[in-house]
């Protein structure tokens, strides 16, 4: 089955990664990748929560000490980087993550990714949403693209 790939820049909140342990958990085949200064993700709130809502093997993380690093290293793996924005028109439900071997990346949830970082990602996608809506946290998000890409390899299985 192909693996989901999903990378993070300048992670810091606990809960987020918390969450991020459940959503790579509940799947069972992501690669999760870290970039910039980012909190460490064996952090005693983030395995205590993730504990209490038994969890017990934690997937680890492969941390690049920046994006541009990462995006080096991955793309000399052959991976494809598609970034998550609010402003851009790919749908992320009309982009095929199957085609390639994708990752996606997450930037901050107080700036997203700049137009530097963007630079470095192959696409960009976003999640359809209200007007009134200008963001959605990571805890939101990364389920809605990561759940997409999932059902998109089941159903290539069929």
């Amino acid at each position: 089955m192909q693996r989901i790939g999903l990378l993070f820049d300048s992670l810091r909140a606990p809960y987020d990664v918390a969450h991020i342990y459940q959503v790579a958990t509940a799947l069972g085949n992501c690669d999760l990748y870290l970039s910039g200064n980012c909190i460490d993700p064996n952090h005693k709130k983030i395995v205590s929560k993730v504990k209490s809502w038994r969890i017990e093997n934690l997937p680890s993380f492969r941390h690049f000490v920046n994006l541009k690093d990462a995006a080096s290293q991955l793309h000399s793996e052959g991976k494809v980087l598609v970034g998550t924005s609010p402003h851009t028109e790919e749908n992320v439900y009309d982009y095929d993550f199957t085609k390639r071997n994708s990752v996606i990346v997450f930037g901050t949830e107080s700036s997203g990714l700049s137009r530097e970082k963007s630079s470095l990602l192959d696409s960009l996608v976003k999640i359809p949403m209200g007007s009134e809506c200008q963001f959605l946290t990571l805890p939101t998000a990364v389920p809605i693209v990561a759940y997409e890409f999932y059902r998109q390899i089941r159903e290539g299985q069929k």
